[in-house]
């Protein structure tokens, strides 16, 4: 069965520009009888919004979007919420995270030169004589499309296997390495209902690789790279904001609106 996931537009991204995103917390004001005043962070966690603005929607567009919101009550439902401004991976510079699952023969050594002139890249030795595996998987939509991105490079030419897939199967696509650093993207949807999606790539046996800044997005292409720590861009606990959705018509069969969004950090 699928979760309730705010939806994509037919084009493949979430929303459009401009997006607001803003981190906020509360703050505990209490005044003494003395007229003083003592100030202290609420004990409730932080929260994050975004305000999505949309214009030119198609009849099919908007149909969309107003199902859905009126599917989960307005601001009474949750939903899982995929950050359109974030890279859905968690520990993007860091392999040996539990988020991560590398097959056993994988051997990871961080602190590799990067090729955005730094320290963060990852060595990864294949010891084994088959290939091995290295996958993170998201609580997303399984059905949404998505672009997976990664840098690699190998001192040795070899080739490199990335691979989306969900629980109803997978896509796999062989980019070939030099020792040249090199964007590899993958993108595409696939079929099924799941409730989530997993990416990552696959290393020929008694091979070796860098790897830097895995990315995944939920739209056609990649954009540019953010890194990550325990955090990723998939929020599953997510509210709409408001209890009326307000339609403005544009033109002829074009839409527009506003949507705020809000969700545990």
């Amino acid at each position: 069965m699928s979760v309730a996931c705010f939806p994509q537009l037919p084009i493949g991204t979430i929303a459009q520009f401009p997006i607001s995103r803003q981190w906020s917390r509360r703050t505990q004001v209490n005044t003494m009888q003395s007229g003083a005043t003592v100030v202290m962070p609420s004990t409730d966690p932080p929260r994050v919004s975004w305000r999505l603005s949309y214009t030119g929607l198609s009849d099919a567009e908007w149909s969309s979007l107003a199902s859905f919101f009126k599917s989960v009550y307005g601001s009474y439902g949750t939903f899982t919420f995929i950050d359109p401004t974030d890279n859905l991976l968690a520990w993007s510079e860091d392999f040996t995270q539990k988020v991560w699952s590398a097959d056993p023969l994988l051997e990871l050594t961080g602190g590799a030169a990067d090729p955005q002139g730094g320290n963060s890249a990852t060595t990864i030795l294949n010891k084994g004589q088959a290939s091995q595996t290295i996958i993170q998987s998201i609580p997303g939509a399984g059905w949404f499309l998505y672009c997976f991105s990664v840098y690699l490079r190998a001192d040795s030419a070899c080739s490199v296997t990335l691979i989306r897939s969900n629980a109803s199967g997978a896509a796999t696509q062989t980019v070939d390495l030099d020792r040249t650093w090199a964007r590899f993207v993958s993108a595409g949807s696939m079929t099924g209902e799941d409730t989530s999606a997993s990416f990552g790539f696959e290393i020929p046996p008694a091979t070796t690789v860098m790897a830097f800044g895995p990315q995944v997005e939920a739209q056609p292409s990649a954009g540019l790279y953010k890194p990550t720590l325990g955090r990723c861009g998939v929020y599953t606990a997510s509210r709409f904001d408001q209890d009326i959705l307000t339609q403005k018509a544009d033109a002829m069969g074009q839409y527009s609106t506003t949507l705020v969004v809000t969700s545990p950090y």
